[in-house]
């Protein structure tokens, strides 16, 4: 309900952060995508903390995706880096 209060006309783009940082709370992304992809809007789900590894945002509907490298595949130390 919150989501689809916040949509305006000129909204292009819904940015998922799950799980969230530092409480990490979980967001229903394909409920998010569906409420999306019906409006026209695409999604982009930050995917850092779970990692492709633990979660798969393109298979759930989401239109982008991305990670930091330098965080939990890197162990925060040993590289920097994006994906």
């Amino acid at each position: 309900e919150s989501l689809i209060a916040s949509i305006q006309e000129n909204t292009n783009l819904i940015w998922i952060e799950t799980p969230t940082n530092p409480l990490l709370e979980l967001v229903d992304i394909n409920k998010v995508c569906s409420i999306a992809k019906a409006r026209g809007i695409l999604t982009c789900v930050d995917n850092t903390f779970a990692s492709a590894w633990n979660h798969q945002p393109l298979e759930m509907g989401a239109d982008l995706v991305m990670l930091s490298t330098s965080k939990y595949i890197g162990g925060h130390s040993d590289l920097i880096g994006g994906a």
